[in-house]
């Protein structure tokens, strides 16, 4: 029977969440609506189906999402819902529609992509590498302070959608990894809508919403993003203190903290928490187009070298391509003659650009004029791609 490969017809939504349905038995049918009805960025072409005959048998999709690296920002092709129904797998359908996807994210404008997993070797043949990506946990403090006068602490409610989209995008402006939202974005992938979402907590100083906080409370507390208007930084350690506090309540001990390396946040982890452990998750990330990437990051890497007047060359050679940068003290500009080269997996030339790791971290020798540009160039920072924005 013929097999075709092709994007979805809007006729056909009902039976792609079939598909999901019978790959992924434990998900709720209704979770995977919001792929079509909750992202504003949807198009049909980013759901890819495989057809036996007039059956669709597996699907794959893509999430369009602007991704920040300091004041500019790259187009992410977020990878999900890689599902084949039973009788139909271990025939090459996902891995056709796989490369169907980077096809088009190649032909979309997409810059990179990302997607989670369990089974790496599977996408590993196919371009993407593991990106380690570190998380905490800790114990929580037996003796907990009294709550602070100054903030009001109250459960996020309907009409707080405005407000959170402000305070979001006032505390990540510039902070690379994080994705660029909107009201339309919280309201449908959220799911605003059809419920608030669950265990999100918001500070209020002379009733003005100045921060918020989501922490899933089961049984365990996880601390997945904390948001906060810049001059109300101390609504942090109050927001903390009564997620641990509720925590505390249900004989709950330890906290997972998916979270930034920011001096704020790390201050008040530090005050209410101890026996900190780190955990490594690795994402994988696949470049899709080099060149076009490096040129929107350019006015990003010039105002940095201006900042502090560097110069200097280097050259970093990928799987995918080579670049060469020239910074003049004023500005980075292309140049092909550009030494000395570095080279670079795809995964450590992203992680640089979103400041995961620094150029001492990268495992090739190289000269210490060019670590001292790649430092200038790509600093470390408290990156982070909050858990909101999973796919």
């Amino acid at each position: 029977m013929e097999v075709t490969f092709r994007a979805i017809r809007p006729e056909e939504m009902e039976m792609c969440l079939d598909v999901w349905d019978a790959a992924f038995e434990e998900t709720p049918r209704e979770f995977f609506r919001k792929y079509f009805t909750g992202d504003p960025w949807f198009h049909p072409e980013y759901t890819r189906c495989a057809f036996v005959g007039k059956r669709m048998v597996s699907a794959v999709q893509i999430v369009r999402r602007e991704v920040r690296v300091g004041q500019v920002t790259l187009t992410m092709g977020g990878i999900a819902n890689v599902g084949t129904v039973p009788a139909y797998r271990s025939k090459g359908y996902s891995t056709q529609l796989l490369k169907d996807a980077i096809a088009v994210m190649e032909r979309e404008g997409f810059d990179f992509s990302m997607l989670f997993t369990g089974i790496h070797g599977f996408y590993a043949r196919l371009g993407w590498e593991n990106l380690p990506v570190t998380i905490m946990s800790a114990e929580i403090r037996q003796e907990l302070p009294a709550p602070e006068g100054g903030y009001r602490i109250r459960p996020l409610a309907d009409t707080d959608l405005e407000a959170l989209c402000t305070c979001y995008e006032q505390c990540n402006a510039g902070r690379s990894f994080t994705v660029v939202r909107s009201p339309a974005y919280l309201r449908g992938w959220i799911g605003w809508d059809e419920r608030t979402p669950e265990d999100v907590f918001v500070a209020e100083a002379a009733g003005r919403f100045v921060g918020y906080i989501v922490a899933p409370l089961g049984e365990s507390l996880s601390i997945t993003e904390v948001g906060w208007l810049p001059a109300y930084a101390e609504c942090v350690f109050t927001l903390m203190l009564h997620v641990l506090r509720r925590a505390r309540e249900r004989e709950i001990s330890q906290v997972r903290l998916h979270l930034p390396r920011d001096p704020v946040l790390m201050s008040v982890a530090r005050a209410l928490l101890h026996d900190f452990t780190w955990h490594e998750e690795t994402p994988m990330v696949r470049l899709i187009r080099l060149q076009p990437l490096v040129n929107k990051l350019l006015p990003e890497l010039s105002r940095r070298v201006q900042m502090v007047g560097a110069k200097g060359t280097v050259r970093l050679r990928l799987p995918t391509g080579t670049m060469g940068l020239r910074a003049t003290g004023d500005e980075v500009v292309r140049d092909a003659q550009a030494l000395p080269e570095v080279v670079l997996t795809q995964a450590q030339f992203m992680g640089l650009v979103m400041g995961l790791i620094g150029a001492e971290e990268l495992p090739e020798p190289s000269p210490p004029q060019a670590r001292a540009l790649l430092n200038v160039l790509f600093p470390r920072q408290p990156a982070v791609y909050w858990a909101w924005d999973g796919f």
